[in-house]
């Protein structure tokens, strides 16, 4: 029985294991967000793929226009799911703090799935030009509008306290998802499985009920003190 080699650091594919987008998207992601955008060879990249330098530039273009697809492959799914719950609150068709909470949690899961995609845009926040305009004017401004007329629609009715937009997105967007996009400090403080689907959804969840009970408008009672929220007992 004759084994099969294999292939080696650059070796090009064959045609029966053809190279899928979702592979380059994943590797790309990787490399932009351990190395910067400056930093990251595509060239390496494709040593690293086993493909070609010609098929990389041949499929997506130049690096800049790599880095745009990358972008686009994680972030457009992203803002889709989002909007879904902000059209759901819109039409009626749920409670609108239980909707806000469930695209808290959303968001919060949805971007800590992938710490890379946190640590590109933390490097690529810091730094004024064409890639941040392009991540603002396409998803940031989006998702952050989409949820932003969620939140403002529980202001308008009363429901929750009034905060500065920027001020829900940065706590979003840069707070709730730190201990993924920090793993190893993370664990310093004792935070199991901070970048596992269990640890994420828990510190999700957490972090939905706290920011909730710090927006939340509660009717005061006659003498003066906040009632008692349902379903736990007073004290």
């Amino acid at each position: 029985m004759t084994s099969t080699p294999r292939r080696g650091r650059g070796r090009p594919r064959t045609s029966e294991s053809p190279l899928t987008n979702d592979e380059v998207m994943l590797a790309a992601l990787r490399a932009f967000a351990d190395r910067g955008y400056d930093g990251m060879s595509v060239r390496e990249l494709s040593q690293q793929l086993g493909v070609s330098h010609n098929l990389l530039n041949q499929r997506y273009g130049r690096k800049d226009q790599l880095w745009r697809a990358v972008v686009d492959h994680y972030f457009a799914p992203m803002n889709e799911e989002i909007n879904r719950f902000v059209a759901s609150a819109e039409a009626g068709s749920s409670d609108p703090m239980e909707t806000f909470r469930a695209a808290i949690v959303s968001f919060v899961t949805t971007n800590a799935a992938r710490p890379e995609l946190l640590r590109l845009m933390n490097m690529e926040s810091s730094i004024a030009g064409e890639r941040i305009d392009y991540l603002f004017d396409r998803y940031i401004s989006q998702g952050a509008g989409d949820l932003g007329r969620l939140y403002l629609s529980l202001v308008r009715d009363g429901q929750a306290r009034s905060l500065p937009p920027e001020t829900l997105y940065f706590v979003l967007a840069h707070g709730a998802t730190a201990p993924a996009a920090h793993v190893p400090l993370a664990a310093k403080l004792g935070v199991e499985d901070a970048a596992g689907p269990e640890g994420i959804r828990r510190h999700a969840e957490a972090f939905a009920d706290l920011f909730l009970d710090g927006i939340r408008v509660r009717a005061e009672t006659t003498d003066g003190s906040a009632p008692p929220r349902p379903g736990r007992p007073s004290r």
